[in-house]
């Protein structure tokens, strides 16, 4: 069994086509995540989000000018109405820098309905970020999120509010908070011809198990750290593909679907692969 994973991710390094760098209009990931339909913890507030906001954080690894947003219903049985998204500059789990608040807009709405099984992209926000940069994403959900599309373990606190939408709000009062992570799949930037993309791949240990929350103690975002010292390697974005508890060849109910089938997506995805890591 290590030997055919071995082999998938040497297959991955050798013969991936460099797309990110093959038009003047690419985007590249910067953050991404891997969808789940569900997880461990029955009492995770995230599975009954009802005309309320859910505010969480990420990490970004390469900077840019601009970002953009994929929003998913991938695990989602029917369409998901997407109220308003707004992305800022944290200061803490509820708090945001005012001066830094975006609105998000899709095709110029601030609402969009994503079809099941499917994902979204927004249009380009200025929003200049750094390397290492933490941004907050609110999303306000004006239904009942019957089925969504989770990442359990984000082990980043996100907050969610009281009823109404508060994407524009300095803070948001919590009504209960989660460390797993709902409807945001990747955020891009404008991608150089020097960057490449390097996708962490594996189980528990590329995500994030055991690891303190809020802190990004884990190894792919080591890496993000190491990279951004040295220019060299300043131009390797790392996104952090792994599930806890995934296998290799089997579906699972929570832990999502199986590597193969995740590396096959991954290899058709523009803007998400150059290089991969197999832990």
């Amino acid at each position: 069994m290590n030997r055919i994973r071995n082999c998938v991710a040497i297959c991955f390094l050798l013969f991936v086509p460099e797309l990110v760098a093959a038009s003047m209009n690419a985007w590249i990931a910067t953050w991404a995540t891997s969808p789940q339909s569900g997880t461990p913890n029955p009492r995770e507030p995230l599975l009954n989000v009802d005309n309320q906001t859910v505010r969480e954080r990420v990490l970004v690894s390469i900077g840019g000018s601009q970002i953009r947003l994929r929003l998913s219903n991938e695990c989602g049985s029917s369409p998901l109405l997407i109220g308003a998204v707004s992305v800022a500059i944290p200061t803490d789990a509820s708090y945001v820098k005012r001066e830094s608040i975006q609105r998000v807009t899709f095709e110029g709405r601030n609402s969009v309905t994503i079809p099941p099984g499917a994902p979204v992209l927004s249009d380009q926000i200025v929003f200049p970020v750094k390397s290492g940069t933490e941004i907050s994403i609110s999303i306000y959900f004006p239904k009942r999120v019957a089925t969504p599309t989770l990442h359990a373990f984000a082990f980043k606190h996100a907050v969610i509010s009281q009823p109404g939408n508060f994407t524009h709000a300095e803070k948001i009062d919590a009504a209960s908070k989660s460390t797993a992570l709902i409807s945001l799949d990747a955020i891009l930037v404008p991608a150089e011809p020097s960057e490449r993309l390097v996708v962490a791949f594996g189980d528990s240990i590329t995500d994030r198990d055991g690891s303190t929350v809020d802190a990004d103690n884990n190894w792919p975002s080591n890496l993000i750290r190491r990279a951004a010292k040295t220019p060299k390697t300043s131009t390797l974005a790392v996104v952090n593909k792994g599930i806890v508890g995934n296998r290799l060849l089997l579906d699972g109910e929570i832990f999502g679907v199986s590597a193969l089938a995740r590396f096959v997506t991954l290899c058709c995805s523009k803007g998400l692969m150059t290089s991969a890591f197999q832990v």
